[in-house]
């Protein structure tokens, strides 16, 4: 797995810090364009981006506009994006030490239905297959272990994340990989509860679509990887 945060022995920022730092105290809905940075910043191998500026809570609409329109530059000038079914995104992001891209598949977190402290899933390629890695707001403590409870139409099961990175990041067990390739392609969405405190982080994840963003990023992955 890429180390986001050490470059060529150079400690770098990844940008979701930043963007995290602007979500926590947000209270608006209008979230989706920060999120979607917050994920492509995961599979991210660079230093970081400007800070976002106007994007604080109570911001009147015109500066939220502006807010947005800083997130989409970010995301257009830091990353190749690909929109595929389903409101899934293929993110390709160039190592600036010239090693492989650093490429994943990413969906962002239903903001009707969920906690704003989940961001959505990140299905990035790494050195033994494709990781599922979960993204929040809240930043844990690296090497926390928090349980996780993954439920679809067929059930819920219960795994140990690991926080990784910047501890905004929870890496998932091969066995979420195995459900990613097979179950839940066959499911509407995913439901996550992340046990964290004061309260556990809960929200639904849209997977409609998941069939076709696997396939791209499998093979996306035999080409920086052969």
């Amino acid at each position: 797995m890429i180390d986001l945060c050490q470059i060529n022995g150079q400690r770098v920022k990844p940008v979701w810090r930043l963007i995290a730092a602007k979500l926590r105290p947000m209270k608006t809905l209008h979230l989706i364009p920060l999120l979607s940075l917050l994920l492509v910043a995961v599979s991210e191998a660079q230093p970081a981006n400007p800070p976002l500026q106007g994007c604080t809570s109570g911001v009147s609409r015109d500066q939220q506009r502006q807010c947005d329109q800083q997130a989409s530059e970010q995301l257009t000038k830091s990353s190749r994006m690909t929109t595929l079914e389903g409101g899934w995104r293929l993110v390709r992001t160039k190592n600036p030490s010239g090693g492989p891209d650093a490429v994943s598949v990413m969906h962002v977190a239903d903001s009707s239905t969920s906690d704003l402290r989940l961001a959505g899933v990140n299905l990035q390629c790494g050195k033994r297959g494709v990781e599922v890695i979960l993204v929040t707001v809240q930043r844990g403590s690296i090497g926390d272990r928090p349980r996780v409870a993954l439920s679809t139409t067929d059930g819920r099961r219960e795994f140990e994340g690991t926080v990784i990175q910047s501890g905004e990041a929870l890496l998932l067990p091969q066995a979420a990989t195995d459900l990613a390739a097979h179950d839940w392609q066959n499911t509407p969405q995913l439901s996550v509860e992340i046990e964290a405190r004061p309260d556990p982080i809960r929200g639904v994840i849209p997977l409609l679509g998941l069939g076709a963003a696997m396939k791209a990023l499998v093979a996306s992955c035999a080409a920086i990887n052969p």
